[in-house]
């Protein structure tokens, strides 16, 4: 007896001991008048077949087999199932959705064929009636939590804030995950613009108010990152963090004014010397870049006041004062200062390295610009710029003029570096 007939017996065999067990669920229960007890049988062979076939990834061997199946009993809801996968599998989405009706209508009570027909219509991209198929088998398999957080993300993508709101509690109940979903209820209430109900999902107020800002693409995004701001000023007017990316924000929308009451307001109420810190260099770099020079060295003397430590304004203090040639023996201990914090930073580096430039120093300049070079996280224009520039200084002008292009490759700011690459030479 060949290999294959006799695994075909012992099928049948176990067919006949099974066929009251819950693996006879997956086929039909009455056969078609038509079929003989053999061809039952025989089809339930196929199927297994074309199961294990599938479960090797040999999807087309799978199919053939399945569709063997369905000739000898046209009434298998499981080969219909089946079939359905294959075809979403290789990529026939509308085959797919035909055997999968013609299974359900055969087993409408079928979790898992109702399942796959909303799985069906999310690849289609046919998010309605996905929706559509969700909600209907909440009501006949309520007992299923998954649906509800499948139906909730379904909402959200769709923008139906308040119905992912009410799945969401209903999940939270079911399966005591009150705390994990306390992100997604906060999303919901930032979209409804429901800020104060949206402030108290938060544990860390102030570092939300930043992750938003950072993942804002539009406008309004970023006047919604605003009002959750002026929400958390509301409930915690002692942290720094409402007034400094609020005062970003309006810095954003031209609104200068705007900026500076904002900084100013938040220095009168901020409760922690960091944090008055970081408001006064932030308004020292407002005021650098209005052209307003004095005003932000006297506030970034403010916040080394409140905090000595203070990196950036260590930083942003000692560069601006490269820039304006002023008190440079002061600007490289400052800078100084940074690189014993982090002795790594490439942007503390560069600071440094143009300082000792400034004063002349430049083969110390050159071995601190190099190393800058080494750690930065992503190309930085300026960097290559200085070091253009520091080369040219140490005699080296090919190798000047070709870091010097590298910075315009890099979308350069700076108001000199075309006349130095066409004059081949540095330039104040």
């Amino acid at each position: 007896m060949s290999g294959r007939v006799s695994r075909l017996f012992l099928l049948l065999s176990l067919s006949v001991i099974i066929s009251c067990s819950s693996v006879s669920g997956l086929f039909r229960k009455d056969s078609s008048p038509d079929s003989s007890v053999y061809d039952r049988y025989a089809s339930r062979y196929f199927y297994m077949e074309g199961v294990l076939k599938s479960n090797e990834g040999k999807y087309d061997a799978g199919m053939d087999l399945t569709s063997h199946a369905l000739q000898l009993d046209t009434l298998s809801s499981a080969a219909y199932y089946n079939m359905a996968q294959y075809f979403l599998a290789t990529g026939n989405v509308d085959k797919s959705e035909q055997f999968l009706k013609r299974a359900i209508n055969m087993e409408p009570e079928n979790y898992w064929y109702q399942h796959f027909l909303a799985t069906v219509y999310i690849a289609r991209r046919k998010t309605a009636e996905a929706i559509s198929q969700y909600e209907q088998m909440m009501v006949r398999f309520p007992g299923r939590s998954e649906l509800l957080i499948v139906l909730a993300n379904l909402y959200d993508e769709t923008g139906q804030y308040e119905k992912e709101l009410r799945l969401l509690e209903r999940y939270a109940r079911l399966e005591d995950v009150e705390e994990e979903l306390k992100g997604r209820r906060f999303l919901c209430y930032l979209f409804l613009n429901e800020m104060d109900s949206a402030y108290y999902e938060v544990d860390n107020p102030g570092q939300m108010i930043r992750l938003l800002l950072e993942g804002v693409a539009n406008i309004s995004g970023v006047e919604t990152v605003l009002k959750f701001s002026s929400t958390v000023a509301k409930h915690r007017p002692d942290i720094y963090e409402p007034y400094y990316y609020s005062a970003i924000i309006h810095n954003i929308k031209d609104d200068t004014a705007k900026v500076f009451s904002t900084l100013d307001e938040g220095i009168g109420k901020v409760s922690d010397r960091d944090g008055i810190a970081q408001l006064y260099s932030l308004k020292g770099q407002f005021y650098y870049s209005n052209g307003m020079t004095d005003q932000a060295f006297i506030c970034y003397d403010s916040a080394l006041v409140y905090n000595p430590d203070e990196t950036v304004s260590l930083n942003n203090y000692a560069y601006f004062l490269s820039l304006q040639g002023k008190n440079l023996e002061q600007a490289l201990a400052m800078s100084a200062r940074t690189l014993e914090k982090e002795p790594l930073n490439a942007t503390y580096l560069d600071t440094y390295a143009w300082i000792l430039f400034k004063l002349q120093r430049y083969e110390e300049a050159l071995s601190y610009l190099e190393k800058a070079l080494r750690y930065m996280d992503e190309d930085n224009a300026d960097i290559y710029e200085h070091y253009g520039d520091v080369l040219y200084m140490c005699g080296e002008k090919e190798k000047a003029l070709e870091n010097w292009h590298r910075a315009v490759q890099l979308n350069s700011e700076s108001t000199t570096i075309e006349r130095k690459i066409k004059e081949e030479k540095y330039l104040e």
